[in-house]
């Protein structure tokens, strides 16, 4: 068996080489903490049109009432707007104070 510092490697190897933007390894436990931000996150209604987000909360902050036994969360993000990709003649916008954004 390999240690886990080479496991944690290879994974993040292979996110990389796959095209992720992020590859992130955390323990499988409650979070209670993150729990009390994503209800207020969820009460302001900051999830938009992404209805999905308020459904098995239970699970999102709890990964192991999903997978019963999990030891590790590994979290990948791809980003979908690179900067290469911006144009670069395209205004940017000041984002006013107090200002909501919507992810979709």
């Amino acid at each position: 068996m390999l240690p886990l510092e080479e496991y944690t490697r290879f994974i993040k190897a292979t996110a990389a080489r796959l095209g992720f933007s992020y590859c992130g390894i955390a323990r499988a436990e409650k979070l209670n903490e993150d729990a009390r931000r994503l209800e207020k996150w969820l009460n302001k209604n900051h999830q938009g049109s992404m209805q999905y987000m308020e459904n098995h909360f239970d699970k999102r902050i709890d990964p192991t009432l999903l997978v019963p036994g999990a030891q590790s969360v590994i979290t990948l993000m791809k980003n979908y707007y690179p900067e290469k990709n911006k144009r670069t003649r395209v205004p940017k916008l000041p984002v006013m104070p107090g200002a909501k954004i919507i992810t979709k």
